[in-house]
């Protein structure tokens, strides 16, 4: 399969639309995206491509295919089997639509790959079950796991001009809170305190991607230009 890469802005919106809450199927929302429909054999997962009724539950595999879409997001099977069972089972819960995971669920999943290149699970638990809170109850969270996610790629869009190593101290940080803030109309719903928690839990993702390219970056050039060469 061609590498396919996508922004996280662009996986949130893929989701919203196998979740049904989209004008456009995902293969309609690939093209505008920019993959053509006669490349989409070999760079799109099948299950994307079927005609399958929305809302669609997801299996495991299909998480793992559906994260390999995105920029820096590669995902295991077997890691997310562990997560599931023991390091996030508390905030995932068990399977939403029979034996698969709703669309909220794989959100929570590509939240937590985020989080990962930085936090451990005690961290990353504590963060996510600050925003959602019950899962067997989505109504009481502070917002819901798939607008999380699609807020901060939008945010991580907005900043891709950053240039980290010009920047002062906490100037990154300063930037990124500025974004949030002038994101306001994502969060309507949130104010006061609960807004706060919010504001700070997406810094820190944001700040947390951001983590990952550099680290990603840094192996990439370890690989192409050290190792090997003694």
């Amino acid at each position: 399969m061609k590498s396919l890469q996508l922004r996280r802005s662009d996986m949130g919106r893929l989701l919203l639309s196998l979740k049904g809450e989209s004008d456009q199927n995902p293969l309609e929302l690939l093209e505008e995206i920019g993959v053509p429909h006669q490349d989409s054999k070999s760079t799109i997962p099948d299950f994307l491509r079927n005609h399958k009724p929305f809302p669609r539950g997801l299996s495991t595999n299909e998480i793992v295919a559906l994260a390999k879409l995105c920029e820096l997001t590669s995902l295991k099977s077997t890691s997310i089997q562990n997560w599931i069972k023991r390091d996030i089972k508390e905030l995932i819960g068990a399977p939403e639509l029979g034996k698969k995971y709703s669309i909220e669920q794989a959100a929570i999943l590509l939240i937590v790959r985020d989080l990962k290149s930085v936090f451990d699970f005690d961290t990353i638990r504590h963060l996510l079950m600050t925003l959602f809170n019950t899962i067997t109850d989505r109504s009481d969270d502070l917002i819901s796991p798939l607008s999380y996610y699609t807020a901060y790629g939008k945010i991580l869009e907005k900043i891709e001009s950053l240039t980290l190593f010009s920047l002062s101290d906490h100037e990154v940080e300063t930037r990124i809170i500025k974004e949030i803030d002038s994101s306001r109309d994502l969060f309507k719903e949130i104010s006061g305190d609960p807004w706060l928690k919010v504001k700070n839990i997406l810094t820190v993702t944001v700040l947390s991607v951001i983590s990952s390219h550099i680290q990603r970056r840094t192996v990439l050039f370890f690989q192409q230009h050290i190792s090997g060469t003694d």
